[in-house]
């Protein structure tokens, strides 16, 4: 590392320092935690805050809104997964739907809402990420630009997102879940 890459790294670490802590950010609130084991990957269903979650031990889903599982098969492996293409078939409310996922094998979740409000990583201490929220049209990396924006985890992230209106988001590890909903219209 150059003594300008250094210096960078340096001031990053401290404008990250600057961020409060938080469990939710203004405006949402925590609808749940779940424990799943062997967590691999997630994804959302396009029409409805359900999230898939895909496990070693089967696929469930969580009602991301109300903060409750509604459905869980154990059917550790089958033609429904597809982790290579990122996609998994839905179960039970989600049967139809082929669902894009994230997870161990890459992939993404929308990383911004229709309300402008984003999530970033950062990994100053790789391989822990610190997940951050920022309000609309802020970013935790740019100085001045840090208003509303609050750290809310700190862990071995393995996928974190939008669902695709906007109104909930969630993050996991490899050992659980945790799921937020916007508590303002």
């Amino acid at each position: 590392m150059n003594d300008y890459e250094k210096a960078n790294r340096e001031r990053l670490i401290s404008l990250l320092s600057k961020l409060p802590a938080s469990e939710s950010p203004v405006g949402w609130e925590v609808s749940g935690r779940f424990a799943v084991g062997g967590l691999t990957e997630i994804g959302f269903a396009k029409n409805a805050e359900l999230l898939l979650v895909i496990s070693s031990s089967g696929r469930g889903v969580i009602d991301c809104a109300q903060g409750k599982k509604i459905f869980r098969d154990d059917e550790p492996d089958g033609d429904w997964y597809k982790p290579l293409e990122l996609i998994c078939e839905g179960i039970g409310p989600l049967e139809a739907e082929v669902i894009q996922i994230a997870g161990l094998n890459g992939g993404g979740l929308p990383m911004s809402n229709r309300f402008a409000e984003s999530l970033e990583i950062v990994s100053p201490e790789w391989p822990k990420s610190n997940l951050i929220f920022c309000a609309p049209y802020k970013s935790a990396l740019i100085e001045g630009h840090q208003g509303g924006c609050v750290n809310i985890a700190s862990d071995y992230l393995r996928a974190y997102g939008f669902s695709w209106s906007g109104n909930t988001f969630v993050y996991a590890t490899g050992s659980d879940i945790t799921t937020f909903r916007r508590t303002i219209p």
